[in-house]
């Protein structure tokens, strides 16, 4: 099948896979998607319906919101929908990663593989090498979208993010001010910010999070180098205390999964910096807005239960925005949607080759 349009077989593994221009197209769709579904309207335009088409879900790493989303914004498409399950396969064995991508994207004439792993930079990797394959079999390549891999990034979560914070503004993409609260060290959805803000034409970033879980210099330096504004605190109470604080939070749990033994011994001292308070509550700004991308720790959420039914829950709405997020994702490899794209589209650099053998 020969390429629709510049957005189709693109595979997602960084939220720079996008450029400025391909997200604010991404966004202005899933809004018309958004608005057709709440309206009742035509949701054909949006539907890829083929069903030579295999979309394959391979979460080898645990999963609810983003396995989900993605897996009912696929059903939208009325495509051949494949969930892979580790546990009852060869990958049980030690079979490699390489081998089973190969052996599923055989099966079909298109395919997109919807990936989450602990291994970072798994989805670019595949990309180069199934690519070859692909070449050399005389087949259409795949396309691999990145659900999340270990401490690298979350791309498809930074983009519903992004869609979010437009659509609390009014579609304002002039400016935004943001603090990032938590786990900052480890926590994926944070690192894909520091490409995905740019959509905002000036950006204000707050890191709030204790040094043995800030962001890593790497992704500040990132931001800075994007012309954000970059400041930094290590706990709520003295950021609150600044008094110049963000109507926008953006909370992360900590990933004590991650982290080392001398951290997690200090997991009660960690968590109370990053934990909001009601007595911070006559603090907030007017129109304050929380979010997180979920889960929250059920016992101790750095974003405490007393908060649902209050304004400053924004974080319902954000997760019911990943569906939409991730069916315009779906249709823009796809080759469904990119024909109107007007603007300035991703260039890649020339890259060293990588190898997953596992």
């Amino acid at each position: 099948m020969s390429i629709a349009n510049a957005l189709q077989g693109r595979t997602l593994a960084t939220a720079a896979d996008l450029s400025v221009d391909e997200q604010r197209y991404l966004y202005r769709k899933t809004r018309e998607l958004k608005e057709a579904w709440v309206s009742g309207g035509d949701l054909a335009p949006f539907r890829i319906s083929d069903p030579d088409l295999n979309i394959y879900l391979m979460f080898l790493e645990d999963s609810t919101r983003t396995k989900e989303s993605f897996r009912n914004a696929s059903k939208f498409h009325d495509v051949a929908l494949n969930i892979f399950d580790p546990s009852s396969s060869s990958f049980k064995k030690h079979e490699s990663l390489v081998d089973t991508v190969k052996m599923l994207f055989g099966y079909g004439r298109r395919s997109i593989f919807i990936m989450r792993t602990k291994m970072e930079g798994v989805c670019r990797a595949l990309e180069e090498q199934l690519g070859e394959y692909a070449e050399r079999i005389g087949r259409e390549k795949p396309v691999f979208i990145n659900a999340g891999d270990g401490r690298h990034e979350h791309p498809t979560q930074e983009f519903l993010d992004e869609f979010t914070f437009l659509e609390q503004r009014g579609w304002d993409d002039s400016h935004i001010h943001v603090a990032l609260i938590g786990d900052l060290q480890h926590g994926r959805t944070v690192h894909s910010k520091a490409d995905g803000l740019k959509i905002f034409h000036s950006v204000r970033v707050d890191l709030v999070a204790p040094r043995e879980i800030s962001l890593p210099a790497s992704y500040k330096s990132r931001m800075e180098d994007n012309g954000f504004e970059v400041r930094e605190w290590e706990s709520i109470e003295a950021y609150l205390d600044s008094g110049d604080i963000s109507d926008c939070w953006y909370f992360t749990r900590l990933q004590l999964e991650r982290m080392g033994d001398e951290i997690r011994e200090r997991e009660t001292e960690l968590r109370r910096a990053v934990t909001f308070q009601k007595k911070w509550l006559e603090q907030m700004p007017e129109n304050a807005r929380f979010y997180h991308p979920l889960p929250r720790h059920r016992e101790k959420p750095v974003i405490p239960s007393f908060l649902d039914d209050t304004p400053l829950n924004g974080w319902d709405g954000q997760s019911v925005n990943g569906y939409f997020t991730r069916v315009v994702e779906l249709a823009m490899v796809a080759g469904k949607l990119g024909d109107d794209f007007e603007g300035i589209g991703f260039v890649p650099a020339r890259k060293k080759k990588s190898f997953i053998t596992e």
